[in-house]
């Protein structure tokens, strides 16, 4: 199989530097973006199967995908990105601010899994649940001939890319997570599960936007 990893388009949230929710919303910028990679997809004519996190920024990407090529997307709840709690809505700048020693947690390198946000999740718990979901994924559609895109967010997308990197699995991957906007990452999935990169966070369809 083929797996296709996408980061949604652009959203408000990016633009404002805020720690994003559920409902952070994809700007005119971000809806460019996800149309651009919706008729490369479309010229491609490849993928079989569309899945998304549920969350609205990366489900309208993939619905704008799915228009395109006449898929309809499948929600994948281990997609979403990390749940900040108590924090969501926050400006980064107003939140490193007010809570310094937890800001100097998250920029730690190597940080642990057992760190929580406050009302969110633990490193450990949106690990658990991403790399759950990539491996039913992966099973579901292994050994055969399946084309699989799904639209997630940097979160998510950097464990899965330690998990392909070989990386290891029991300190957040830092830097793993530098993903822009409607990049695309492909992978080739072998019959046993093992995942052999082809691409990684490429970008090169967005150009059109920029020579606009």
């Amino acid at each position: 199989m083929r797996l296709i990893l996408i980061r949604h388009g652009q959203t408000h949230g990016n633009l404002d530097a805020r720690i994003q929710g559920h409902d952070d919303p994809l700007t005119d910028l971000g809806r460019r973006q996800a149309r651009v990679t919706a008729a490369l997809f479309a010229d491609r004519g490849d993928i079989t199967h569309l899945y998304a996190s549920p969350l609205d920024r990366a489900f309208e990407t993939a619905r704008i995908i799915g228009a395109a090529i006449g898929l309809d997307p499948v929600p994948v709840a281990g997609l979403a990105e990390v749940n900040a709690g108590d924090a969501t809505g926050m400006l980064w700048a107003d939140w490193t601010e007010r809570f310094p020693e937890q800001a100097a947690i998250i920029r730690t390198a190597g940080r642990s899994l057992s760190h929580r946000w406050a009302g969110g999740e633990s490193g450990q718990e949106v690990a658990d649940r991403v790399l759950a979901a990539y491996d039913e994924l992966v099973t579901r559609h292994q050994g055969s001939d399946d084309v699989v895109a799904a639209v997630s967010h940097g979160g998510p997308l950097a464990w899965i890319s330690a998990r392909v990197h070989g990386d290891p699995m029991d300190v957040w991957p830092s830097r793993r997570g530098i993903f822009d906007n409607c990049s695309i990452s492909e992978l080739d999935v072998d019959a046993r599960g093992h995942g052999e990169i082809v691409s990684w966070n490429q970008t090169g369809h967005l150009h059109i936007i920029e020579r606009a």
